[in-house]
């Protein structure tokens, strides 16, 4: 008779007590209309990439599919060409109107719980709704090679 057990082999080659830790979902708030909220271009959280958005609508997937038939194709496209990005699902979708050529520039949630545009060009940006973003990059300017009248205009430029 055996002593000890025998080791079930396990899926990956590691050991058993070792936990894998992955970000968990924890959703930001959903962004008020009327408000306006800092937006970085492509989510490359730089003073080059940032400008200000103002939310114009905050729907449901309802409203949205009966208000915006021809964005709901590309919501869909856009989310299996990006999978990775993408949640499968959103609770709300944000229109803004300062898209490109006057489209509307919609914003989805992202796996780790953000939002983030779905579309091309100024659509396509990370909303930081918390203000957590500007507050990180702000606090981090000496890092970049401005002067100080530079780097007061770009604080001053970025306030809400």
């Amino acid at each position: 008779m055996r002593k000890y057990k025998k080791k079930r082999p396990t899926k990956y080659n590691v050991d058993r007590h070792i936990v894998f830790l992955m970000p968990k979902y924890r959703p930001k708030p959903i962004p008020e209309v009327g408000k306006r909220y800092h937006c970085f271009d492509d989510g490359k959280i730089t003073f080059s990439r940032h400008f200000i958005i103002k939310v114009d609508e905050v729907l449901n997937f309802m409203q949205f599919k009966k208000k915006y038939p021809e964005m709901v194709t590309q919501y869909i496209q856009e989310t299996k060409s990006c999978y990775w990005l993408y949640a499968r699902r959103t609770d709300k979708f944000v229109i803004t109107f300062k898209g490109e050529n006057n489209e509307p520039g919609v914003y989805v949630r992202t796996k780790d719980g953000g939002w983030f545009g779905v579309g091309s060009w100024w659509n396509s940006a990370e909303l930081d709704v918390t203000g957590r973003l500007w507050k990180n990059l702000v606090q981090n300017i000496d890092h970049f090679d401005y002067t100080e009248e530079e780097k007061k205009q770009l604080i001053e430029e970025g306030n809400i």
